[in-house]
C-alpha cells in the first residue's frame, strides 16, 4: 500500500533535515544507504571522522514495536550504532524500548526539527526528606527541555549521550530516553556510594520505575509522585483500583498504607497492599512491617531503610 503523499513528503523533509545537520556538524551523511545482510536502507548513514557509524532511521508508518527492535538487533550486529526519529504527535509505545527520539517538524520556515523532550540531565539536590532521614543529597533526573535536533545530533553522534536501553551494565535508570554519560556515570556512583560498596547494586535497588515527566512539563513534589506511583502499583498488584490512607496502626511506623479500594462484605478494616514510606526512626522489623512491601520513592530512602531491614524484607523503589 502507497503511504499518503503529506506523510511521505514529512518523511523525507526530515531524512534530509537530519542528513543536513548530521553534515553540520563535520560528519559524512549518506541517504538512503542500503544495509549489507538486510532488506532496507538506512535513511541516513553517518560516518564520524572517527569512523563510528550511526543510522538514523525514521519508523515506517504504523511500524509495529516487533520490527523496530528487530531492525534494531540488525543495526547493532553489523556493528551500527542505530536511532530512531518519530515524527508522531505522541510517543509510540516502543519509544523508551530503543534508541529513539521524538521530533516536532518547524514552527516556521528556517527554525530547524526539534525533540520536545528527549535528553534529562542529572540535578542535585539537599535532601528535603526531613529529620528522620540521614541521607544529605537527592541525586534526581529533571524533566527534559526542548532541543534543537541539530544540537542533539552533535551530541548524538559523538556518543556523549546514551540511552536507556545501551547501558544496563551500570545502576540506575530513572532517566527515560537520553542522558550525557557523565551523568549517567555519576548517578551510578551515587547509588554505589549509597549502597556503600564497589559491587553491584542489589536487583530490588535496580528496578527502579522510570520517572515519568508531567505532560504539562511541571515537576510533581516527590510524595505526590510517589503515591501516584504507588497507586498505580497496588492497581497492577491486586488488580482492582487501589487508594492511600492514613496509616494508624503503630507497626505502620508513620507511613501511608495502599488498600484496595473495594473491600470483602464484613470487613471493617482495609487490606494493606503495602506501606508507604515509614519513618526509620520508627520501625519495628520484628512487626508485621517485615512481610508486607515497603514503597519508596527515591534510592536514598531505599538504602536508607535497607541498612537496618531485615534480609526478607521488601523494600521497592517506584
Amino acid at each position: 500500500m502507497t503511504a499518503p503523499a503529506a506523510l511521505t513528503h514529512l518523511h523525507r523533509t526530515l531524512a534530509d533535515s537530519l542528513a543536513d545537520a548530521a553534515h553540520d556538524t563535520g560528519h559524512r551523511a549518506e541517504p538512503d544507504t542500503p544495509l549489507p545482510g538486510t532488506n532496507w536502507a538506512a535513511d541516513v548513514l553517518v560516518t564520524s571522522p572517527n569512523g563510528r557509524r550511526t543510522v538514523l532511521q525514521i519508523p515506517p508508518l504504523a511500524a509495529r514495536g516487533q520490527e523496530i527492535r528487530e531492525r534494531t538487533a540488525h543495526a547493532h550486529q553489523r556493528g551500527l550504532n542505530i536511532v530512531w526519529f518519530t515524527p508522531d504527535a505522541q510517543d509510540p509505545p516502543w519509544l523508551t524500548m530503543v534508541p529513539a527520539v521524538r521530533v516536532a517538524p518547524p514552527t516556521h520556515p528556517g527554525a530547524p526539527w526539534t525533540a520536545p523532550a528527549a535528553v534529562q540531565t542529572l540535578t542535585r539536590q539537599a535532601c528535603p526528606c526531613g529529620p528522620d532521614w540521614d541521607h544529605g543529597v537527592h541525586c534526581t533526573w529533571a524533566p527534559p527541555e526542548p532541543l534543537p535536533v541539530p544540537a542533539l545530533l552533535a551530541d548524538l553522534l559523538t556518543g556523549r549521550l546514551v540511552h536507556t536501553t545501551v547501558q544496563a551494565e551500570l545502576p540506575g535508570h530513572r532517566f527515560t530516553g537520553w542522558a550525557h554519560g557523565k551523568d549517567v556515570r555519576a548517578e551510578a556512583e551515587h547509588l554505589r556510594t549509597l549502597a556503600a560498596t564497589d559491587g553491584a547494586l542489589t536487583e530490588a535497588a535496580r528496578a527502579s520505575t522510570p520517572y515519568t515527566p508531567r505532560p504539562d512539563g511541571r515537576t510533581a513534589a516527590p510524595l505526590g509522585r510517589l503515591l501516584e506511583a504507588a497507586r498505580r502499583w497496588g492497581h497492577q498488584h491486586t488488580g482492582v483500583v487501589c487508594h492511600i490512607e492514613t496509616a494508624s496502626a503503630d507497626w505502620m511506623a508513620g507511613g501511608l498504607v495502599v488498600t484496595p479500594s473495594r473491600r470483602p462484605p464484613g470487613r471493617p478494616l482495609p487490606e494493606v497492599t503495602a506501606v508507604v514510606r515509614p519513618l526509620p526512626s520508627k520501625i519495628d522489623w520484628n512487626g508485621p512491617l517485615s512481610t508486607v512491601p515497603v514503597l519508596v520513592g527515591s534510592p536514598e530512602e531505599y538504602f536508607t531503610l535497607r541498612r537496618t531491614a531485615p534480609k526478607a524484607a521488601q523494600l521497592l523503589i517506584l
